[in-house]
């Protein structure tokens, strides 16, 4: 099985980068396709691999994103879709049997759902499908200590989140670049082969360098580049930074 957090590495060693993009085109719908192959054809040997969100999946679905789908893999770069899947495990596989038939390589879905009649079922059809599955353990808003920092039986929900990433054998965990405390933690958590993605920097403010430091393997990064005059030139500076601050 190809594991993601393999793949992951390959490119990350090949590019000199720790960079998932965040896809989030917005604007006018009739060029956001258009965009998006544009930033993937440029930026194609400057990071690890592409998130994919509502911007895009909710206005052209599964079907019409498929180019965009080869476009990546013939770069070799995964294709993440963010849903935070949270429904039962019947409704969760007609939803991969969409996304993983139309040739999408991972989803990042919500622990809150539970494991019988839920995350089972995600994780062991992704797996049979050499696909991959990151657990959301923690987010980048200021909410998310209403939620995610709940404390269920004296402890936060997230570190229940790590260990349910690291017992039903998911791929990884998203956490939050803004949070390096809980990125040490939950890494402490996590077997090594389960990687952590971290969003939040840039336009919310997260530090980079803090979180590779504190453990996070890899940066989703959306806005900071897209929102650039020169993505290609922001993308390399910060590959850069980061080569060098936080070695």
């Amino acid at each position: 099985m190809r594991l993601l957090g393999d793949w992951l590495e390959s490119n990350s060693r090949n590019s000199g980068s720790r960079i998932v993009l965040a896809l989030d085109v917005d604007g006018p719908l009739e060029t956001r396709l258009e965009r998006a192959s544009s930033l993937v054809s440029s930026l194609k040997g400057r990071i690890a691999g592409v998130k994919l969100h509502w911007f895009l999946l909710l206005p052209f679905g599964a079907l019409r994103l498929r180019e965009l789908v080869e476009l990546c893999h013939d770069a070799r770069l995964p294709m993440i879709v963010d849903f935070k899947m949270n429904d039962v495990g019947s409704t969760n596989l007609e939803v991969l049997d969409t996304l993983y038939s139309n040739g999408f390589d991972a989803v990042i879905a919500n622990p809150f759902v539970g494991y019988k009649e839920g995350m089972e079922d995600v994780v062991n059809a992704s797996h049979k499908l050499e696909k991959g599955v990151i657990l959301l353990v923690y987010m980048s808003h200021e909410g998310a200590k209403e939620g995610y920092g709940l404390k269920v039986g004296g402890e936060p929900l997230y570190l229940r989140f790590a260990r349910d990433t690291r017992r039903w054998g998911a791929d990884g965990a998203i956490v939050s670049a803004k949070s390096p405390a809980i990125i040490r933690q939950v890494r402490s958590i996590l077997r090594r082969d389960q990687v952590i993605l971290s969003p939040g920097v840039g336009y919310q403010g997260g530090d980079p360098v803090k979180a590779l430091r504190a453990g996070s393997d890899y940066l989703i990064v959306g806005r900071s580049i897209l929102k650039s005059k020169d993505p290609a030139g922001t993308l390399d500076a910060l590959n850069k930074s980061l080569e060098t601050k936080a070695a």
